[in-house]
């Protein structure tokens, strides 16, 4: 049986009833220059023909790889999955590809993966960047390169970011704690220097700390806590213990911000071996960065207990609008530098619901 001939530009052409050029354009995203109905016919008879434009012929005619470089800065994060696959969605439906690469935290990595991902004529990067100092990516935005920051700041440079407004909703958890009645409120966060979100948080605790619990030295109540080491966060509650005591022995009220999800289900797993109750003498919140949960119906911070208080970001959300804006930054790389912030949601459950309790 001889080998089923090629589908051609030409072909799908002919089929539609329009010019190679109208095809052409159709392939390459100026829809807007064709008529809805040819459109529609050039749709049709891509899909009945099963054809696949060749991508060398593409990049060739347009110069462009229609590839993306994508480097996060920890891909095991259950943060990440969210975020990998809003921006996968997102250029595919803009008819690019994403390489996806993870830096595991080190900034050294990062740049090796960017000037790899550079070698090979991305043409755009989207970057979870590990350090807030970071030379590199300013030296290749100077230079024209499309690049789009996703959830953390960069120091000296304005660049192109997607993220979500970390210090309101942190600040409205907070004095949720004080309007329950919280004596004092504790900070448990992964190491926060040359990590933008987390610094973020950390200055809004500091903030409500000072102004509402009336502390004098709030970094006094920050924990620095790993929550990959199982033993990290049992360190901080009784450290945090110790201070709460009363000179009759009871513990003072206490709500801790963790400052994020996988650090708040570590502080959870500490304060139940304690065999600590919450929401009484201990509180829980922080955000909820578990997207990935949430689409497939699991509200883990229902589960957890009675119900974990915490505000919902949207990291699928985020990844989306980052393919959006890297696509836009392509077409129009002298345009205005953008800031998308997506929205959060404040969930209260009963971990810090003291009023309720001691009544």
């Amino acid at each position: 049986m001889p080998a089923r001939k090629k589908t051609t530009i030409s072909d799908i052409a002919i089929a539609a009833g329009v010019s190679k050029t109208t095809v052409s354009r159709y392939i390459n995203g100026k829809q807007n220059m064709i008529s809805a109905a040819a459109c529609k016919r050039i749709e049709k008879a891509i899909h009945l023909s099963n054809y696949h434009p060749s991508a060398v012929a593409r990049s060739l005619k347009t110069q462009r790889s229609y590839l993306i470089g994508v480097v996060i800065a920890n891909i095991t994060t259950p943060f990440a999955t969210s975020l990998l696959h809003g921006i996968s969605m997102g250029l595919r439906d803009a008819g690019y590809n994403p390489i996806f690469a993870d830096a595991e935290d080190s900034p050294e990595t990062e740049l090796r993966l960017t000037e790899s991902l550079m070698s090979h004529q991305v043409d755009g990067l989207i970057v979870n960047t590990t350090t807030e100092d970071n030379r590199n990516l300013i030296e290749l935005s100077n230079a024209g390169t499309p690049i789009v920051l996703i959830d953390r700041f960069i120091r000296d440079h304005n660049f192109d970011i997607v993220l979500a407004p970390y210090s309101k909703p942190t600040i409205d958890l907070l004095m949720h704690a004080h309007n329950e009645g919280y004596r004092h409120i504790a900070m448990f966060t992964q190491p926060y220097e040359e990590n933008s979100p987390r610094e973020t948080r950390l200055n809004a605790f500091v903030q409500c700390d000072n102004e509402a619990f009336g502390v004098e030295r709030p970094m006094e109540d920050v924990y620095i806590v790993d929550p990959w080491d199982a033993n990290s966060a049992g360190i901080a509650i009784k450290k945090l213990i110790e201070k709460l005591k009363g000179d009759d022995g009871k513990l003072e009220t206490c709500c801790i911000l963790a400052t994020n999800t996988v650090t708040m289900i570590a502080t959870y797993n500490a304060i139940r071996e304690m065999n600590l109750t919450i929401p009484d003498p201990i509180g829980l919140c922080g955000p909820d960065d578990w997207g990935w949960a949430r689409r497939m119906g699991w509200d883990w911070s229902a589960t957890f207990g009675k119900g974990i208080s915490t505000y919902e970001t949207d990291p699928e959300e985020m990844g989306k609008e980052a393919a959006k804006l890297v696509v836009k930054r392509i077409a129009d790389p002298n345009g205005q530098k953008q800031q998308i912030y997506t929205p959060t949601t404040l969930r209260l459950r009963q971990s810090t619901d003291l009023k309720h309790t001691l009544h």
